[in-house]
């Protein structure tokens, strides 16, 4: 619960600073990838489907709060969409986490992001004529990314990024690694 009251609060004053000041930013994300889940019984559900067809897409927004120049102080939310389906079956899960860090802009558009990351995931399934859906526990984790700002200190107020990410998301059980490739557009 002291969790939530702190990502709220935070989420307020993100909020505030979105309307009070005009040296922030916003970031749309879209993107793919793939992920090895920690937990047996997620992996067991994977296995029972044979040859599977998959898809996984992710999305988010981030809002950018400029510290100094080349330092951001971000609040977003990310979700990723892993769908699988084989035969009649399908084992579909949706990843949720609230994200709070830094991004460095290190060499001309070059940034770095570290993020902690707060989340769950749910699990819709039909196997074999049984279907079910189910939500792990709460998750504490960490967001590493690294991405290239194609016009960084531009004029251009929408501003394409490219990059890769690593988010590693435990939870009771086992620890979710969510390998990401994405594309952003800043707009500032």
């Amino acid at each position: 619960m002291k969790k939530i009251c702190c990502l709220l609060a935070l989420a307020v004053l993100f909020a505030g600073n979105l309307f009070a000041f005009s040296f922030g930013a916003v970031d749309l994300m879209f993107g793919s990838g793939y992920v090895w889940y920690g937990q047996d019984s997620a992996r067991n559900k994977n296995n029972s489907l044979s040859d599977p067809g998959q898809i996984l897409l992710t999305t988010g927004a981030t809002y950018k709060f400029k510290i100094a120049e080349p330092v951001y102080l971000c609040m977003g939310a990310e979700s990723a969409f892993d769908f699988r389906w084989a035969d009649g079956n399908y084992v579909h899960r949706i990843d949720f986490a609230a994200l709070l860090g830094l991004q460095f802009y290190v060499v001309k558009g070059l940034v770095l992001g570290v993020d902690y990351a707060l989340g769950w995931r749910t699990d819709f399934y039909e196997i074999d004529g049984h279907s079910n859906k189910t939500a792990t526990d709460w998750g504490n984790g960490f967001k590493f990314s690294l991405a290239y700002d194609f016009f960084y200190q531009s004029e251009k107020i929408v501003r394409p990024l490219a990059g890769i990410a690593w988010r590693r998301m435990p939870r009771g059980g086992g620890a979710d690694n969510i390998l990401l490739v994405f594309l952003k557009l800043t707009i500032q």
